[in-house]
């Protein structure tokens, strides 16, 4: 099965993108809110890998709770049953990078599990990642060559960074429109936040609240430089700017 690994800097908007094809592609289900037709399993690669922990996180994916104590649990096992009962067509495995906090045998192995569950199940598996991700991929030739990497590129100056910056920006909770398009104002977005599609939206998310407390109602220069001198935007919960998508 062809698949793929969408590998960039922290903050360039992978989550954004996960996000939003999740909700563009929900699974089908019931009036009991059962799932009937399953369309994707989004799960993360564990902190410290290992073949049970990652099967925990399928089991989770998949809507059961794993067993608390494993002890004579089969998470593999259990976790294939699953998957062949009610199969994705797609997987998607988050922070793929974690793979490097093992060892250069536990990272094969765990590659060739998601090979196997690929094969096996005919799933296309998508994992994302920072560029380390890509790294950790690349241990293993035969790996490498069934995930193709895709470079997330960080934003520069154009026509669709300021089309970008002006949509977002609608859907911030302002009464008055912002001068989002102006020169100036995508010229500071871009010098602040090096290209990254979060911490841009995490600026303008910031400068929009200081403009409803301030009530100008309004995103201007002088807000996004007040967000950035605060430095609070660094700070925000993880997500917070892809919650209006």
């Amino acid at each position: 099965m062809p698949c793929r690994l969408l590998h960039g800097d922290s903050n360039i908007g992978k989550t954004m993108i996960v996000e939003k094809f999740l909700r563009d592609n929900p699974n089908v289900c019931n009036d009991l809110n059962e799932v009937e037709v399953r369309r994707t399993v989004h799960l993360q690669m564990p902190a410290k890998p290992s073949d049970d922990k990652l099967y925990a996180q399928i089991v989770e994916g998949l809507g059961i709770q794993a067993p608390i104590n494993r002890r004579g649990v089969d998470m593999e096992l259990l976790g294939l049953r699953l998957l062949h009962r009610q199969p994705p067509k797609m997987m998607i495995i988050d922070e793929v990078h974690h793979l490097l906090a093992g060892t250069v045998r536990e990272q094969r192995q765990l590659l060739n599990q998601l090979k196997f569950i690929s094969n096996e199940l005919r799933i296309l598996i998508v994992a994302l990642g920072t560029n380390e991700a890509l790294y950790a991929m690349q241990t293993d030739p035969q790996i490498a060559s069934c995930f193709e990497p895709f470079a997330l590129p960080k934003w520069r100056e154009s026509s669709e960074f300021r089309a970008f910056v002006v949509s977002f920006g609608r859907l911030l909770p302002l009464e008055k429109p912002s001068p989002l398009a102006d020169k100036a104002i995508i010229q500071k977005l871009m010098s602040l936040s090096a290209g990254l599609t979060g911490k841009v939206t995490t600026l303008l998310v910031q400068a929009a609240e200081l403009a409803i407390r301030q009530r100008t109602e309004c995103i201007t220069l002088d807000l996004i430089e007040q967000a950035a001198a605060s430095g609070i935007y660094k700070y925000l919960p993880v997500g917070l700017e892809a919650e209006s998508f």
